[in-house]
């Protein structure tokens, strides 16, 4: 028998069977396997609460015309965009649309500033069979190009629980690359999408900010939501840092056992909430600012003063309940 020349080739193809072919009549599309701890805590939620529902769910990233499911769901995450160009919405879109019943649940929409991605969506998505969305700026931005039905619910993250592992006096801290340190991200984008105005020196603030804080707090230790928040911190920071493991139960534990949290990803506020800790917040997006307000906490701009001070959070319970409202609607549709 001859020798395969490029196995990784066929273990690709086998994969991409395995995905046609494994029954499954709901397929879940989103950003699952990108090493990013919240967008793998969607997938799991999903996967998790469809099959305890009775249905057999298959999560897909890239490789979306390998499902054959009559259910198809869009998962999750801030996925409505177009910053990047329309090519990944169109695939997002034309995926959703694709099977018998088509479901957009608990996504952002950080807004279309293209006319495509404008006209994509409005020819698109009024054959949605349901959608909700994670912020009321999500809402807004889908119905500024397109009048259709959305409900207002929250990120289906918050769906997990507190592991209450034993708390320890350590501060856990999060940052993530911003700015300069983001290099897929331009000026451009950070103003047309996210309302930044002053960007002068923003890198450079926003590292002093993360410096000045763990310089204050006692008995920091950073706790990575991304391989590349590690990668960040191992090059700013000075004080302990976990390796980045890509396990939600790992990370949520690691968030537990800590006494409070700096926290700039938006799951990792939505860890700390979850874990009740009192938190400091950076708010580098929009979507941040919005459940910290939820939260009634403050936020602050990462690349302005930030006050020195931890406040607890609140509405824990009614924000779980508006994220159980993603999966009640859901399988009012599948039933």
């Amino acid at each position: 028998m001859k020798s395969v020349r490029n196995p990784e080739n066929v273990s690709t193809a086998i994969r991409n069977s395995v995905r046609k072919y494994s029954p499954h009549d709901v397929g879940v599309q989103g950003s699952y396997r990108t090493g990013n701890i919240g967008d793998r805590a969607l997938g799991e939620i999903f996967t998790k609460t469809l099959k305890k529902n009775g249905r057999r769910a298959y999560l897909f990233d890239k490789n979306v015309e390998y499902s054959n499911a009559p259910n198809r769901i869009l998962g999750g995450g801030g996925v409505l965009h177009d910053w990047y160009g329309t090519d990944h919405l169109q695939k997002r879109l034309n995926y959703v649309t694709s099977g018998e019943r088509s479901f957009i649940i608990g996504v952002g929409a950080p807004g279309f500033h293209s006319e495509e991605a404008r006209n994509l969506i409005s020819e698109t998505l009024p054959n949605v069979d349901l959608i909700t969305v994670r912020d009321q700026r999500a809402k807004d931005n889908i119905q500024a190009v397109c009048d259709i039905e959305i409900t207002v619910t929250a990120c289906p993250v918050f769906l997990y629980d507190d592991p209450e592992a034993e708390v320890t006096d350590k501060t856990g801290v999060n940052f993530r690359p911003y700015f300069d340190e983001k290099e897929d991200m331009s000026d451009e984008i950070l103003k047309n999408y996210f309302g930044y105005e002053d960007l002068h020196k923003a890198t450079e603030r926003y590292i002093a900010n993360a410096q000045n804080i763990c310089d204050q707090i006692e008995n920091p230790v950073f706790i990575p939501f991304h391989s590349r928040d590690e990668e960040f911190a191992r090059k700013h920071l000075d004080i302990p840092i976990f390796e980045h493991k890509f396990s939600v139960e790992k990370t949520l534990n690691r968030v537990s056992r800590m006494e409070r949290m700096v926290t700039t990803r938006y799951h990792s506020l939505i860890f700390a909430a979850i874990c009740g800790k009192p938190v400091l917040t950076l708010a580098y997006e929009p979507k941040v600012a919005a459940i910290a307000d939820r939260l009634d906490v403050p936020a602050y701009k990462p690349h302005k003063e930030v006050p020195f001070e931890f406040t607890s959070v609140s509405n824990v319970s009614s924000i779980q309940n508006s994220a159980h409202q993603n999966l009640e609607l859901l399988f009012e549709y599948l039933e």
